[in-house]
């Protein structure tokens, strides 16, 4: 699982991002005070902005951890917010997480619950990795029901007294989505932001081409740098590849970093993707086009000095698991983690069009 916590998401008529302290006047007279809102939810309506408050103020405080998904919904029309959606569940273990969400009452029925519902999905799984994702409702709120079928869940069934909200004790009606219900697999496109550094301005792009490089044993490659830059120290992995040169086209680029980093002669198979990021230390905006290549043979690598007696590069050949331990281990630095964000979506993919 990818920890990489609540990252802003667009769709046609929504932002979806992190709640500020901004936001009390908004959530409290737009929905959380409101008993129609809360009436099939298992908290009850607040009593004061005093209380919004203070679960906004805890909600920013958790943003920290990679594990927290809580986010809220604006209309970009307003530049309001009007809702929210969260993970109020997380299993680790089976890779699942059940999802909960309200909205003002003025924008029920107009579509932007399951409009906010099926971006999220999307981000739980090509994101952070998950295999499960679930709700479930009061049997007498069927219209959430509704809402869970527009964004792709399948009804499962109903546990009888199972759950309890402020109307009582309830039978819950579940709805689920696995990831193999999803069919075949696009091309990624992942936007994610740098929470890392605080944003000032960004003023380059850098236009980079990377690859999942595999070999007929399964085994995956990587390249190992230690930074002590603008970044801080630390020693990171990542896949391999760089920034396209002038008049390159992308697979001429990554043909050439990886006969540069790794030594590599290799068959580009396919596209995987594409991720959008922020470097906010050093105000770079990242395009990263991802492919998945074959290893055909392995010789001598060709490295500028800076990457032999600065960064120290090496080559990493590990398993699948292997190289998803050494992200994670990674988290502990700040640039460790903007670099798991990024590349963990991407590896799991191409484990999943390998497995096809």
């Amino acid at each position: 699982m990818n920890k990489a916590g609540t990252q802003k998401i667009e769709t046609q008529r929504l932002i979806l991002r992190r709640f500020t302290i901004h936001d009390t006047i908004d959530m409290y007279y737009k929905w959380a005070s409101d008993p129609e809102v809360t009436k099939y939810l298992t908290w009850p309506a607040h009593s004061s902005i005093k209380v919004t408050r203070s679960v906004l103020a805890e909600w920013v405080d958790n943003y920290a951890d990679g594990g927290f998904f809580n986010w809220a919904i604006e209309y970009k029309e307003t530049g309001k917010a009007i809702g929210n959606i969260s993970v109020v569940k997380l299993n680790e273990e089976t890779e699942a997480a059940d999802i909960g969400y309200c909205m003002s009452r003025a924008y029920w029925g107009k579509g932007f619950m399951a409009e906010a519902l099926k971006a999220v999905v999307d981000y739980l799984f090509d994101v952070v990795g998950l295999n499960r994702i679930a709700a479930c409702h009061d049997v007498n709120n069927p219209n959430s029901g509704r809402v869970m079928d527009k964004a792709g869940m399948q009804w499962e069934g109903i546990l009888r007294a199972a759950g309890r909200n402020n109307c009582g004790i309830c039978d819950e009606v579940w709805h689920s989505v696995i990831r193999t219900d999803r069919g075949d697999l696009p091309e990624l496109y992942i936007e994610l932001q740098d929470y890392e550094w605080p944003y000032e301005y960004t003023d380059h792009d850098r236009l980079i081409a990377r690859a999942i490089c595999f070999d007929d044993d399964g085994s995956f490659y990587f390249v190992r740098a230690e930074r002590d830059d603008d970044f801080g120290k630390a020693a990171i992995i990542e896949t391999p590849g760089g920034g396209v040169q002038g008049g390159e086209d992308l697979q001429t680029a990554i043909k050439r970093e990886l006969k540069e980093e790794l030594g590599a002669d290799a068959e580009v198979l396919c596209r995987i993707g594409v991720v959008s990021d922020y470097y906010n230390v050093i105000h770079r905006h990242n395009i990263t086009h991802y492919f998945l290549c074959r290893i055909l043979n392995l010789g001598d690598r060709n490295l500028t000095v800076e990457e032999k007696e600065v960064f120290h590069l090496s080559a990493l050949k590990m398993k699948y698991e292997e190289a998803v331990a050494e992200y994670e281990l990674r988290r502990e630095t700040e640039q460790g983690r903007l670099i798991a964000n990024r590349e963990l979506p991407v590896l799991l993919r191409a484990r999943e069009i390998l497995a096809k």
